[in-house]
């Protein structure tokens, strides 16, 4: 299994649309094309930042291609994001608390 890790530079106008149509796309990445699930994260320099769970390059190569023949419009494609950077990393230990699973102060704000 492999981690990516996806950073962005996304003007602040398009935030809340990138944000949006970030989940659509993991949501039919997870649900029509294999894909293990992501996480978005705004850091504090302004770059949005995704984790996403993959089998395989070829395997994520695939789902790629099969969803732009659906769609053309992404953020990217659209303008609206720059992709900064795509880091590829085999996960040798996993240690992550699913979300559901975490202590009771994670819960807190």
């Amino acid at each position: 299994m492999f981690a990516v890790i996806y950073r962005w530079r996304v003007d602040e106008k398009d935030a809340e649309e990138f944000q949006r149509r970030w989940h659509e796309i993991t949501v039919e990445i997870m649900t029509h094309h294999g894909g293990g699930g992501s996480r978005l994260h705004l850091a504090e320099n302004g770059n949005w930042v995704a984790y996403a769970r993959w089998p395989s390059k070829d395997h994520r190569n695939r789902a790629f291609a099969e969803l732009l023949k659906k769609t053309t419009a992404t953020p990217q494609r659209e303008g609206m994001a720059v992709l900064i950077e795509e880091t590829w990393l085999k996960i040798a230990d996993d240690l992550l608390i699913p979300e559901a699973d975490l202590p009771a102060t994670f819960h807190k704000s």
